[in-house]
């Protein structure tokens, strides 16, 4: 059974808490030159072993199917920010928009307006590797992207680019 990011962290902190406990005991005996570099070594192994890679393979049996959209959020550097356009965003009180990816190429994209209006688009996609490119007329959600993460509930496109004058990352998130 494979442990959820938060089950690791979790498990990491209190290792770490159990480690500075035993630090402390043995700090009687040990130099603290000695104790700090222990201390520096375990805190380097522990986050350098919990760093997610998303530029790894991705399973894209799961691409196919209709997925709804959760948040999106924008990464410059160290630092990642939610972010919402008019488009990238769900309206309050209404269904979640979507985009569908159906077999033979065809897509659909979904979009609640204001008033829980809705309209629907068709258009196409094709799939190269871990790379998805969607042309759906008439809407914003166009281009190619990247799948950084698909599981059979959860989808995670990626695009790099300049967005108000910075360098960064556009993360969309969807769920089945």
């Amino acid at each position: 059974m494979l442990l959820s990011v938060d089950e690791l962290t979790s498990f990491w902190v209190g290792f770490f808490l159990l480690i500075i406990v035993m630090l402390t005991k043995l700090e009687k005996t040990m130099k603290k030159t000695g104790t700090l570099f222990l201390l520096t070594l375990i805190l380097v192994t522990i986050f350098a072993s919990c760093t997610k890679d998303d530029s790894g393979p991705v399973d894209m049996n799961y691409i196919e199917g209709k997925w709804n959209f959760n948040k999106s959020t924008a990464t410059s550097g160290a630092f990642t920010i939610p972010y919402s356009t008019d488009y990238f965003k769900n309206e309050d009180g209404c269904n979640k928009d979507y985009i569908e990816l159906n077999a033979g190429g065809n897509a659909k994209y979904g979009n609640y307006t204001t008033a829980c209006a809705f309209e629907e688009k068709t258009g196409t996609w094709t799939q190269s590797g871990n790379t998805i490119t969607i042309a759906v007329s008439g809407t914003s959600f166009n281009g190619t992207f990247n799948v950084a993460s698909l599981s059979a509930t959860d989808l995670l496109l990626k695009i790099d680019g300049t967005y108000s004058g910075q360098s960064g990352t556009f993360n969309l998130y969807f769920k089945k």
